[in-house]
């Protein structure tokens, strides 16, 4: 590897474990604050600290930058500013701004590790932010629904209305967080059940896109390993 690779390699490795450590912070904290009165604002800084990760991950490929810019600015608005809609309404802006950085995100850093032309811990970390982006984009998701209809999801045999909303804070994180990563890794414990349409369109594409995500990554990182035993033998 020459020194300009050396260069180029080393800003996308800090973006990648940058944006690893958020993740694990937010996804950790998550059950430990929730309905706290502080969990609010440390469950806010915790987001931020992804989308802004996911805007460092998007700088070191330039053209990718102004895009991730461009959707994290309503997202800013969403979270930070002014109250302009009713409450529901405004909650699920916030969610479905927060889930388009992410899904952004997660595409940026999947180009970024399908391009490796070797396996890298560069590719591994890659890896691992994209499929964890996947799980919080759609935990976002699974709650935005929630939010537009109580009856959306069944918790134990009864509708989810009490994690909904207290004044103007949403609980529900912990539980749509457990309840989407249970899909994505297709366990489903059939605790909480997707009762409308939507929820089960969500759920499915959910489940779906976790197993094709790991056997294309896996795919991927064996057909890399082949070919770089191949280089070494020729």
């Amino acid at each position: 590897m020459n020194q300009n690779q050396i260069i180029s390699v080393r800003p996308e490795r800090w973006a990648f474990v940058l944006l690893l450590i958020t993740q694990i912070v937010f996804v950790a904290l998550t059950p430990i604050i929730n309905g706290s009165s502080f969990g609010r604002w440390v469950r806010l800084f915790a987001l931020f600290a992804i989308l802004i990760s996911g805007v460092y991950a998007a700088s070191v490929r330039k053209g990718f930058l102004v895009v991730a810019l461009f959707l994290m600015l309503p997202a800013l608005f969403a979270w930070l500013g002014p109250d302009l809609l009713s409450p529901n309404i405004a909650e699920v802006s916030r969610l479905l701004s927060a889930a388009a950085c992410f899904t952004f995100t997660a595409v940026v850093v999947s180009t970024a590790v399908v391009k490796h032309e070797n396996v890298t811990a560069e590719t591994i970390i890659g890896g691992i932010d994209a499929y964890l982006l996947i799980g919080l984009t759609f935990m976002l998701l699974h709650m935005a629904v929630l939010i537009g209809n109580p009856d959306a999801y069944d918790l134990g045999g009864q509708p989810m209305k009490e994690f909904l909303i207290s004044g103007r804070e949403f609980h529900g994180f912990s539980t749509m967080l457990y309840f989407s990563f249970t899909t994505l890794t297709t366990l489903g414990y059939g605790d909480i059940v997707p009762k409308t349409s939507w929820a089960r369109l969500l759920t499915s594409a959910e489940a779906v896109i976790g197993q094709l995500y790991v056997a294309i990554f896996i795919a991927r990182l064996v057909s890399l390993q082949v070919s770089q035993r191949m280089t070494r033998r020729k």
